[in-house]
């Protein structure tokens, strides 16, 4: 078949030496950043070079161009015939015609000119001939690069819209800078037509028909600015909500560039469309007098494609300028690695094409670490590249190719740091690394964007510090795109999702996977498969899978493991295959996507009977239990005690959740019986579980059951008694005496939590420790000294270069409470007995869900290290417990102080297992005291932000404050005392306490009277609740919150969590109880003068200020 006749679209004539132009420009001062920048490499390449490496070389060799314009201008004038643009192949209009696809210098800047006289010309009739702005929609072709330097030659700035947008995202951007006419080429025409809304659109394939180059063209009179927008992209579409424009000046487009030479004989291969990161490869290229292949919008980009395309820019001039440089995102590369098979493919001709690639540059998303390791295994040189659209190109991870593989790390300039750009610790609530996020400074050469008054501009991009290659970085995820569970637990899906594809058994039977979960208990996962036929049923989907799934889920975080039970198998949706909808990127739409399947997703969540339900039998009786204990060792993977708690053999609150689920499917399939969200917890084991799952079923009220039915309430003050009773018979007497020396050896608990890092920050910043030993919950030393150290930074205690300096003072030793000396090896624990002066035991887990019994392992830790205490040699360790003042705040106290003393009465703790658990450790500790070796307890009030607002993104106070965010509004706590303390204040209370030197009270006999117990509050009863709001309700840069009452706080707080993800969620039941009915009296007052008397610190206590809690307010406003 022979291929038919085309017209050729642009007509390619010769032409003589045009006359010299230029526009008329101001000149702009090369942009000031930090004066020691890093120096560039002896030969700087315009492919790997980053705005700030461009600074520097701008700086002693400036270039003479300051707009888009006066580029092309000067690159015409200077390199003339050199090609500059080629779209290998060719591209066609949608009637067939030939476009012209190569341009060098001097006919980029001609056919710019000839276009901008023909659109001046079309937008005078279209009477838009005063418009600043144009959109132009359309495909990455000539048409779109003739158009759009056209435009930019009028003076106007360009409105770049992606095919891909709908029409009402389309509408919307124009509305933003009031655009009234959009170019769109013949692809795109009719859907510019259907926009309205005052907009007029005109075909640009008919403007530019028959477009010839003059070699004398008119001079379009346009006085361009540097600081003038030049055109704007738009964010991708991959969050919720419209696209929002992003501009970009002159100055941003091309003035922050570097002119660098070498650029000749190096061209770029890009397969990025010009509507999105390809204007950008095409500055970087052309300001280096390169040439640049873009790859045909008008051709899908297939392996084959992609491959053809680059021989034929090989061959392009005969061979006169071949592909060095291949940039893509990552699911071009993917394809080009797999060339279509399930597998990487060293001997494809995809991976063959990268292999001689000079460089292969991939961004613009993450790329997957197994298929990125593949590429550098098989001798790829494969370079990432970090940047944006609001300050360009940021990062690289150029290096020695041939000696270091690390292609995922970006290597940052420290020269550059703070003031171009900034690695800030974040919050990391899980145990992986550390995270940092990427702060672009007020000295960067380019910022279209800031978020910061001091002109900065945080990005929200996460990455992580590479554990042994200076200044070099990974990224990790993004801090706004992750997926936020109910519980507040977030982790980023993409990874894992790129994983799975990747995989073996992923690339054979997958064409898709989406995993969802924002505001849910568990994440799940959507499968989309290869093919819609009979060849594997859905389950048979799975079971494939499951291998890969339980691989990966045994090294992410517990919160983001995915259930076997929360997969589901999408073949067809409104009777075509199902296609997840994707931004031009290539990235998932998830809010489009997770409305496109909710069905789906709803079916996995909904505890409800399913079509399938309807047909299972029901569970005996006599089963329930068996069937119990297997459902659990099913969904935990291992096998747990039917009559312990629980909690305490490691069943969290995800693995609750999914069991929850779980048990509603398999022991109610025909009904829609409902059970409490903390049913899990509230009945601790298996057995009551079995037993509360039999009740259930023979209860009159098959809706709800309440927690502790038919009776089976669990005497808790009974048990509190019981359990000081059964931990008594552990202590023993220390065999030396307490000394306290200089250079002490100070052992730390908790000292990743709120308190504890504070206590360590101190004891960093003191002499009076030698040493200090960090028992810490981890796998091993390394994973303890990493916890440790994040915690430190992510509270801005220390930055990273001064924990590291403060290394050498700590020890971190994993440890395990339950476990006989703690788990901790022979030698360590000796060295412990040896050496240990002053034991701070401060960590404890603040879970108001929890029953007394979940605690048991916390009371067998406690004993632990009082075992530790007793075996110290050369002085018996002083033992400081940290408790709290809920152990005793339901005392009956008649308006008077609480006073520091034991308590001898359980129902003097709150009715919660947190304060009970308290009470019981407190009672226990006077059981281990004895003259020799002197106990102290420190009971602890309300902790607030320290002295710079930094608070705890769990704590009750935070998260409600927060929850104004989705509720506009506050409770009204009329004049509740903000009695609080901030935390670092209390921590060098307890270090006076812990420290001091004179002789505390003692003796088994009276150890009630005289258990030295000190209270560590704050005692002021002012400022008030009411004069916080209104503090706040006074500033101008803070919204406007409604004060309502407890009750309709609470209403309007669970009508948000029906649509909002908050972390309030966690604690609405609490609030539930506390704030139900209307509130009569006061809380209880605590006596401090103990404390005072032995703390410097604890007798200069002031009130909190304005300044403190509006440090807290907008603390807690950015990371809450």
């Amino acid at each position: 078949m022979t291929r038919p006749t085309r017209t050729v679209r642009f007509q390619v004539n010769g032409w003589n030496d045009d006359k010299k132009t230029a526009c008329a420009h101001d000149e702009l001062s090369p942009t000031s950043i930090s004066a020691s920048c890093s120096a560039l490499t002896a030969n700087p390449s315009y492919f790997t070079c980053t705005l700030g490496q461009a600074a520097r070389w701008n700086a002693n060799r400036p270039h003479p161009f300051k707009t888009v314009n006066h580029l092309i201008d000067e690159q015409a004038n200077e390199l003339r015939q050199r090609p500059a643009v080629n779209f290998p192949g060719g591209c066609y209009s949608d009637d067939g015609r030939e476009m012209k696809t190569e341009f060098t210098y001097r006919e980029l800047r001609h056919y710019s000119l000839v276009a901008a006289a023909r659109l001046r010309r079309r937008l005078q009739v279209a009477s838009r001939a005063d418009s600043s702005t144009a959109g132009l929609l359309c495909s990455s072709t000539p048409e779109f690069l003739v158009t759009w330097l056209g435009l930019m030659r009028l003076g106007m700035s360009v409105m770049v819209l992606a095919p891909q947008l709908e029409e009402n995202a389309i509408r919307h951007l124009c509305s933003t800078k009031d655009v009234s006419v959009v170019f769109a080429d013949g692809r795109n025409y009719d859907t510019a037509k259907h926009l309205k809304n005052g907009i007029f659109a005109i075909n640009i394939s008919h403007v530019l028909h028959n477009l010839r180059c003059d070699p004398s063209p008119s001079i379009v009179p346009a006085n361009c600015q540097p600081s003038d927008l030049a055109y704007l992209f738009h964010t991708s579409g991959t969050s919720s909500g419209l696209p929002k424009p992003i501009p970009q000046t002159h100055h941003a487009a091309v003035g922050v560039l570097a002119r660098l030479p070498g650029g000749e004989g190096h061209a770029t291969l890009s397969t990025t469309p010009l509507y999105h990161g390809g204007i950008s490869d095409c500055f970087r290229a052309w300001s280096g007098g390169a040439t640049i292949h873009l790859f045909p919008g008008t051709q899908p980009i297939t392996a084959a494609n992609v491959c053809r395309a680059v021989d034929l820019a090989d061959t392009y001039l005969q061979g006169a300028y071949p592909v060095k440089y291949f940039t893509a995102v990552p699911y071009v590369l993917q394809m080009l690695a797999t060339d279509g098979s399930s597998t990487t493919d060293h001997s494809s001709p995809g991976m063959r094409l990268l292999r001689r690639m000079e460089l292969v540059g991939v961004g613009g998303a993450a790329l997957s670490p197994s298929l990125g390791d593949a590429l550098v295994a098989n001798g790829v040189n494969l370079l990432s590249r970090f940047g944006s659209a609001e300050c360009g190109f940021l990062l690289s991870s150029h290096r020695d190719y041939a000696n270091d593989l690390e292609w995922s790390w970006l290597r940052a300039d420290p020269a550059l740091q703070p003031g171009g750009y900034s690695f800030e610790p974040r919050d990391n609530q899980d145990s992986g690394p550390p995270l940092f996020e990427f702060v672009v400074g007020p000295e960067w050469p380019h910022r279209s964007k800031t978020n910061r008054p001091d002109g900065s501009f945080a990005t929200a991009d996460l990455f992580e510090k590479h554990p042994s290659i200076p200044n070099a970085w990974r990224y990790h995820s993004r801090a706004d795109a992750q997926i936020a569970l109910v519980n507040g637990k977030k982790f980023d899906p993409a990874p894992v999702e790129s994983d799975l594809l990747a995989s073996e058994v992923g690339s054979r039977i997958l064409s898709d996977a989406m995993i969802f979960g924002t505001g849910r208990e568990a994440p799940g996962l959507l499968l989309i498969p290869r093919w819609d036929g009979d060849q594997l049923s859905s389950a048979q989907v799975i079971e494939e899978l499951w291998p890969t799934v339980a691989a990966m889920n045994a090294e992410t975080q517990s919160h983001a493991k995915l259930a076997k039970e929360n997969i589901a198998v999408v073949r067809v949706k409104n009777g075509e295959t199902a296609v997840l909808p994707k931004s031009s990127k290539g990235t998932i739409m998830r809010r489009k996507a997770e409305k496109m399947f909710s069905s789906e997703i709803e079916a996995l969540y909904n505890g409800g009977p399913t079509e399938e339900d309807s047909f299972r039998d029901e569970i005996p009786d006599s089963e329930v239990p068996s069937e119990l204990q297997k459902l659990f060792d099913d969904v935990l993977g291992r096998h747990v005690n039917t009559s312990r708690d629980l909690f305490a053999q490691g069943v969290d609150s995800i693995a609750c959740s999914r069991l929850r689920q779980r048990i509603l499917k398999a022991f109610f399939p025909k009904s829609d019986t409902l059970i409490p969200l903390n049913v899990i917890y509230d009945q601790g084991s298996i057995e009551r579980i079995s037993s509360y799952i039999l009740r259930l079923r023979h209860s009159n009220d098959l809706t709800v059951v309440p927690n502790g039915a038919a009776g089976e309430e669990v005497n808790e003050e009974q048990l509190m008694l019981d359990l000081v009773e059964k931990y008594r018979h552990a202590i023993q007497s220390p065999t030396g005496s307490f000394d306290l020396h200089n250079g002490c050896v100070v052992v730390l608990t908790g000292v990743t939590g709120f308190l504890g890092t504070h206590i360590l920050d101190l004891l960093l910043r003191d002499n009076k420790a030698a040493k200090i030993v960090c028992l810490v919950r981890a796998q091993n030393p390394e994973d303890a000294h990493g916890r440790v150290m994040e915690s430190l930074v992510s509270r801005d205690l220390r930055s990273v270069d001064e924990v590291f300096e403060d290394d050498k003072r700590i020890v971190c030793l994993p440890y395990d409470f339950s476990a006989p000396r703690l788990g901790l090896a022979d030698a360590e624990w000796k060295q412990l007995a040896r050496e240990a002066t002053i034991i701070i035991h401060s960590a404890w887990p603040v879970n108001f869900s929890l029953k007394l019994n979940s605690f048991e392992d916390q009371l067998q830790g406690l004993c632990h290290l009082l075992e530790l205490r007793d075996t110290t040699v050369n002085s018996a360790a002083r033992f400081v417990f940290i408790s709290s003042i809920a152990a005793v705040s339901s005392a009956d106290h008649h308006d008077r102080p609480i006073l520091e003393t034991l308590s001898s009465e359980p129902e003097d703790a709150s009715p919660r297992g947190y304060s009970r658990s308290k009470w019981v450790a407190e009672n226990i500790c006077a059981m281990a005291k004895v003259e020799k070796s002197p106990i102290i307890i420190i009971r602890v009030g309300q902790l607030c932000g320290n002295s710079q607002g930094v608070w705890n993104t769990t704590e009750a106070y935070p998260i409600m404050l927060s929850s104004s965010k989705i509720t506009g509004c506050l409770p009204d706590l009329a004049d509740e005392a903000l009695s609080w303390l901030p935390v670092d204040v209390a921590a060098q209370a307890v270090l006076d306490l812990s420290f001091q030197t004179r002789e505390t009270p003692s003796g088994r006999g009276a150890r009630y009277a005289k258990m030295p117990v000190y209270h560590v509050c704050n005692t002021h009863i002012e400022p008030t609740w009411t004069d916080m709001v209104g503090w706040l309700a006074k500033e101008a840069s803070i919204a406007k919150i409604q004060i309502v009452s407890p009750q309709d706080w609470l209403r309007r707080l669970e009508a948000a969590l029906e649509h909002r993800n908050h972390p309030a969620r966690s604690l609405l039941h609490v609030w539930q109880s506390a704030y139900s009915r209307e509130r009569a009296g006061h809380g209880a007052v605590f006596d401090t003068k103990r404390a005072d008397d032995a703390s410097q610190t604890m007798r200069t206590v002031k009130p909190l200020t304005k300044e403190d809690l509006l440090r807290m307010w907008t603390w807690i406003q950015s990371n809450v």
